[in-house]
């Protein structure tokens, strides 16, 4: 509903107009169960004013959220310590709200204020607490999974807010601290010499895992750390699942600490149980300063956890992206929500058209030129939303449920440039699997223009075929596009499929190879060499053998001279 739209972009006057057409001030929307005040208290686009007018206009502080299919209970206040606005939730409170709730598995509110959001940098997270307690917060609740706000700000490295809880009395004993702990945590130096001097046990593990010499890396104090381990403390300690000395300064941004480390010679790739090294946590906090230290300390960005992840697929932060991929990491790994920051795009599951403009444009087209520009409204709202063709059909009450090919631009297998003019270009790839009726492979390009704004070109699909996970190399004017998995039906069995797109004219062309080429192959990784080779390795080709179809391993590397357009397959001596 609108109402909720303008609830949660801050517009006072939109919500106004609503209440004036009647619009009840509790109405919920369809998606998430939420009322206006609900969107406003979770939005960052929304503020103050538009809080404090709908409680003004009678809003429920305390109205429940009931998500079934997750079996979650969620209220106004929950909602918002999580979001973490310490001035919201104080209007909250002022309007009646109840800071004694209890939600399901016995969550409170300042269990909740250390969920949802990355407490580890968050500068609201002691004044939230503070305001919190003193509007009289119950300070030991221990949910059913054993968390408490304590144990969570422990755990998280926040001793900031560890020692705000211990000042209000609460009970220490979740942390499973010993005196040595506490002194390393929120003592001072001699503290800890008077410890360790009384026989400390430097073996101890707290609540989560850790022994005092690993909490002192998270605490970050280098010389507490000194200390420990000249009085004893073991260099091969690890904590929950594996967790690598290494990995405890990164989350809290203690470069210091992890640049100490490194020249006691702790190995940048020591990896936990789950293969994660240092250098991947580090991205995925969005920690630039220490994936800078990692890298040039010697940190290897091609390693893979146990999903198969690099740290680029795990990266959170564009600066911390551009670092990688400056070291040799491919941007095409990159993730949803950093590839939306990249580009500018919302991403913000929203679409802004009527149902007449969804039911004039919502199937896929082939262009009719080389390119068309096809900024179809329903088209470019699906690229901001970055929803799925079956939300847009649910949003627009769409019943039909054969073969139906929505116009939607999350994808899988669509490559991605940045272009020395600032430009991002995103290229085709797939939606869905194809035994789902959305199922679709796309031929379009979307050209970024670095302000958020953006182009979509059609083209004929006799010039550029359906086209997924390929690869996309930038070399002077040209993104030279290599390889498809494609339709069954127009698979190439024994050909490499290769097409450049000009960034000056972004026509696409198809480029003629011959030589020794890959085969039909897909998801293979492209490095360019010298300006004028494109290394092709790893991925899938297709074969047809014994009268059926297979996909096989790409064992070997292969190369397309750019000059003479002749494919060589490399032989490695030695």
């Amino acid at each position: 509903m609108l109402i909720h739209d303008c609830a949660g972009d801050g517009n006072v006057a939109g919500v106004a107009d609503e209440f004036a057409r009647n619009v009840d001030v509790e109405a919920r929307d369809q998606g998430y169960d939420y009322t206006p005040l609900m969107h406003a208290v979770t939005s960052a686009r929304a503020g103050l004013d538009m809080v404090r007018f709908l409680l003004e206009r009678g809003a429920n502080p305390n109205a429940v959220r009931v998500a079934k299919e997750f079996q979650c209970l969620e209220c106004v206040l929950s909602l918002a310590v999580k979001t973490g606005s310490r001035d919201k939730i104080a209007l909250l409170l002022d309007a009646g709200a109840d800071i004694r709730y209890e939600r399901p598995s016995r969550y409170d509110v300042l269990i909740d204020a250390m969920h949802r959001r990355n407490i580890t940098r968050d500068p609201e997270l002691v004044p939230i607490l503070r305001l919190l307690i003193d509007r009289g917060a119950k300070l030991n609740t221990e949910s059913e999974h054993g968390e408490s706000a304590l144990s969570v700000a422990s755990r998280n490295g926040r001793f900031d807010a560890v020692h705000v809880l211990f000042d209000a009395n609460s009970d220490p004993s979740p942390l499973d601290w010993t005196p040595l702990m506490r002194a390393i945590a929120l003592g001072t130096l001699a503290d800890v010499r008077a410890q360790l001097d009384r026989g400390a046990d430097l073996a101890a593990r707290d609540r989560w895992s850790r022994t005092p010499w690993l909490l002192s890396l998270q605490v970050g104090d280098v010389p507490k750390a000194k200390l420990l381990l000249a009085a004893g403390a073991s260099r091969q300690d690890r904590g929950h699942w594996g967790k690598v000395p290494l990995m405890y300064p990164i989350a809290n941004g203690h470069v210091a600490m992890l640049q100490w480390l490194l020249s006691e010679g702790f190995n940048p790739d020591d990896a936990d149980e789950s293969k994660t090294t240092p250098l991947m946590e580090a991205a995925e906090e969005g920690a630039v300063e220490c994936v800078k230290v990692l890298m040039e300390a010697g940190a290897n960005i091609q390693l893979e956890n146990k999903f198969e992840d690099r740290a680029i697929a795990l990266a959170s932060s564009v600066d911390v992206v551009h670092r990688l991929v400056g070291g040799g990491a491919d941007l095409n790994d990159i993730n949803d929500d950093v590839r939306a920051a990249l580009t500018k795009l919302p991403n913000d599951e929203r679409i802004y058209v009527s149902r007449e403009e969804y039911l004039a444009t919502k199937h896929r087209r082939f262009g009719k030129s080389n390119p068309e520009t096809m900024n179809y409204p329903f088209w470019k709202s699906m690229v901001t939303a970055g929803v799925s063709a079956w939300f847009a059909k649910d949003h627009f009450d769409d019943k039909e449920f054969k073969r139906d090919e929505i116009f939607c631009f999350k994808r899988f297998g669509k490559s991605i440039n940045e272009l020395p003019d600032g430009r991002i270009i995103e290229i085709a790839g797939e939606h869905e699997d194809y035994y789902e009726p959305s199922f679709c492979i796309y031929n379009d390009v979307i050209v970024h223009h670095g302000d958020g704004t953006f182009d979509i070109l059609g083209y004929p699909k006799e010039v550029f075929p359906p086209t997924d996970f390929h690869t996309a190399t930038l070399v002077a004017k040209f993104i030279y596009i290599i390889g498809s998995l494609g339709y069954p039906r127009e698979r190439r069995y024994g050909a490499t499929q290769v097409h450049r797109l000009n960034i000056e004219t972004l026509a696409i062309e198809e480029v003629q190879t011959s030589g020794d080429n890959p085969g039909w192959i897909s998801s293979q990784k492209a490095t360019l060499r010298g300006n004028h080779e494109i290394y092709i390795h790893g991925g899938k080709v297709g074969v047809w053998n014994a009268g059926a179809e297979d996909y096989v391993d790409n064992p070997s590397e292969y190369v397309l001279n750019l000059d003479t357009l002749v494919w060589h397959k490399v032989t490695h001596t030695g």
